[in-house]
């Protein structure tokens, strides 16, 4: 695929056989955003390739892991540890039959089950010892420059999970009663990331994306 794409005029930042890391590329999109290409299981799914993963830097491992399990209800998938250096932790949605074979997210059968998944996982990067340093911040992409907004997440209910968010002390960008846009509001994860909540089943016309 690298040498498909490269053959199309797309930029790499890194080709399969350069660097320590083989068997992975980072192309360009035309914005510059990096896109990781990752081999994967082969016969798994007759589609060439499926959008795997988002990555996403967080300042406190800790604070960021209760955010997206415990008040988002995602599944830690796994955890890759580099001493000394960083952690990449991998969230998602999981069935009740997935769930069983990534019970254990730091286990050799959660990394090979992490493989077998279609829906897309989010994987965040810690660099460890960032949640002691008062200096360092996240970019999130709503500030200059402007890049990245916000990833999302479907709810039942949007008043009642806004409402126990609130209580369990997450601070919000944008309630549902603030604005025109009443289905929909913006939370802010422990870096400061904007998390869309949006009413599942709600349709938007003319959505403005200034949010």
């Amino acid at each position: 695929m690298s040498a498909a794409l490269e053959a199309a005029g797309v930029a790499f930042q890194k080709r399969p056989d350069e660097g320590r890391m083989k068997g992975l590329a980072f192309c360009l999109d035309p914005d510059g955003y990096w896109i990781e290409l990752v081999k994967r299981e082969e016969g798994l799914f007759p589609e060439p390739q499926n959008l795997s993963q988002t990555m996403m830097r967080v300042k406190d491992a800790d604070r960021t892991i209760h955010f997206y399990r415990d008040i988002l209800g995602m599944d830690l998938v796994r955890a890759m540890h580099i001493p000394g250096d960083f952690t990449n932790y991998f969230f998602a949605n999981l069935t009740p039959a997935q769930r069983e074979a990534m019970a254990d997210p730091e286990s050799a059968e959660a990394r090979a089950a992490v493989k077998t998944l279609w829906q897309p996982v989010l994987e965040l990067t810690h660099n460890h010892g960032t949640e002691k340093d008062d200096a360092f911040h996240v970019h999130t992409g709503n500030s200059e420059p402007l890049g990245f907004g916000h990833i999302g997440f479907l709810v039942d209910d949007l008043e009642a999970t806004c409402k126990e968010m609130e209580q369990a002390g997450v601070p919000f960008h944008k309630r549902p009663q603030d604005g025109g846009m009443s289905s929909l509001a913006f939370a802010l994860d422990p870096s400061g990331y904007r998390v869309e909540l949006v009413q599942r089943g709600a349709s938007f016309a003319g959505v403005c994306s200034n949010f």
